[in-house]
């Protein structure tokens, strides 16, 4: 098949294939943006400068700065996946479509490839415009004329090769992953989905939390073990995003597990019919809730690491802390709203694929009402143990990276000095906080559901009956 025909057939279709390359790319831009955003903090060097924010002029608290960055990409690049997957089955009736005008299973795994590719770039490229017209806006100073200091660091650019790293990577990654994803799927001529039935499984969410959790907890010790307290940076960081990735990979399975276990559990035993329908679904497609929280588990995660190493501090009415704790909820804002956009995504394009089911019980008698309920269990039910689940393992990972107890001065008044007189104090969990981003983040989680709920009544009219399954 020749490049322009692969281009041709990968950027053409309906509504749906329209939609989902315009999402995949606003959410690659987004992702992008903030990887640059961290690269031009990681190039920071003595001779630039100095910036208002202590974050940006103390180069100690860099690789912090370069880590939230870092994390906040992770959910961002979450939400792409998840928007990749819109309209999803008239894309695969699309590519069935021709593999019966010739196309081989090869051709049309490409045509997916660089379908996803093509709109990662365009999102990639568009993230680095606005990246360079951000530096250009936001160059502002402050101060007066003898010292000037910068807003943020727009006197600073990262090297050519960096740049088209991100620029290139993304797309290139995103290719990779569309190719991975069809790796068990066969388009037959016919429009015959043939793929491996969907398992939960079972020991190895297990098996990957406890090593993750458990490392990020022991990760102090790990260090002392290796020999490594010299060069925690970069080795150090290396062990910990991996043994992250690790908690956060049985996370995202385990929510699998706990949607087939709860539907095993209530099944049999419920008699109200939005409870059992919620249920039979979590049996029948489990993976499903795991893609759906996905993104909401990775924020939860990485916005509570953030808060209990704030809580470190021995002074927080200081401005430094003050501003430090602005910036932390700026980070949990920005992650929780990203965990209830890839929620409201995969809730509305679930409720719109299976918009044939719908509308075959509201013909059969049941009331909108109660499939409206059943669509709500079936994503809040897998979520609140995961969530609960998710804060806990960002507890244990803060306080095995950054310990859990501080020395500071005995009077706070005091200033640091010889005659100074220090004391070692336990660093406390924060449950008040705790409690209130979990109950938020399943309150915020609910509202964006039942947004999602607005494409119920569409979705169940009696005639999509004549929707292809």
């Amino acid at each position: 098949m020749r490049t322009s025909t692969l281009l041709r057939l990968a950027t053409t279709g309906g509504r749906s294939d329209t939609l989902r390359i315009v999402m995949t790319a606003l959410g690659t831009a987004l992702g992008a943006l903030a990887l640059l955003c961290a690269l031009t903090v990681g190039w920071i060097g003595p001779d630039d400068g100095p910036y208002r924010s202590h974050l940006l002029s103390e180069p100690g608290l860099h690789a912090g700065v370069i880590v939230t960055f870092a994390l906040l990409g992770i959910p961002l690049l979450v939400l792409v996946g998840q928007c990749s997957r819109i309209g999803a089955p008239g894309r695969d009736r699309r590519l069935a479509a021709l593999r019966m005008a010739g196309a081989t299973p090869a051709d049309v795994t490409r045509i997916a490839a660089v379908e996803s590719a093509f709109a990662a770039a365009a999102g990639a490229f568009a993230g680095l415009g606005v990246y360079f017209l951000a530096r250009q806006l936001l160059d502002s100073v402050s101060g007066p004329p003898l010292q000037r200091v910068l807003t943020l660091p727009t006197d600073v650019l990262a090297p050519w090769w960096a740049l088209l790293a991100v620029v290139a990577g993304l797309p290139a990654a995103a290719a990779l992953f569309s190719s991975l994803a069809l790796r068990r799927v066969t388009i037959s001529p016919f429009g015959v989905l043939r793929a491996t039935p969907a398992i939960a499984p079972r020991a190895l969410p297990a098996v990957l939390l406890i090593a993750g959790a458990g490392g990020m907890a022991a990760f102090a010790a790990i260090i002392e073990l290796l020999d490594l307290q010299q060069r925690v940076f970069p080795l150090g960081a290396l062990i910990f995003f991996g043994l992250f990735a690790l908690a956060a990979g049985g996370l995202i399975l385990g929510t699998a597990s706990v949607a087939a276990a709860i539907g095993r559990l209530l099944g049999p035993r419920v008699r109200r019919p939005w409870l059992l329908i919620a249920s039979r679904r979590m049996m029948a497609l489990p993976l499903s809730a795991s893609r759906t929280s996905s993104a909401v588990l990775l924020a939860v995660l990485i916005v509570e690491g953030a808060r209990v190493n704030v809580l470190m501090s021995t002074n927080t009415s200081e401005e430094f802390y003050s501003s430090t704790f602005d910036l932390i909820d700026i980070a949990i804002a920005v992650a929780l709203v990203i965990g209830a956009a890839g929620l409201l995504v995969n809730a509305a394009e679930g409720i719109v694929t299976r918009r044939r089911s719908y509308a075959s019980l509201a013909a059969s008698g049941t009331p909108r009402g109660v499939l409206a309920r059943a669509a709500l269990a079936e994503t809040l039910l897998p979520l609140i143990p995961s969530v609960i689940l998710a804060a806990a393992t960002g507890i244990l990972a803060a306080r095995g990276l950054f310990g859990t107890t501080v020395t500071g001065p005995a009077n706070p008044l005091a200033t640091h000095g010889p005659g100074t007189l220090n004391e070692t104090l336990a660093i406390p969990v924060p449950w008040a906080e705790l409690g209130v981003l979990i109950g938020g983040s399943l309150l915020m989680m609910a509202l964006t559901t039942a947004v999602a709920l607005l494409f119920l009544r569409s979705a169940s009219d009696p005639s999509e009956l004549r929707a292809a399954a």
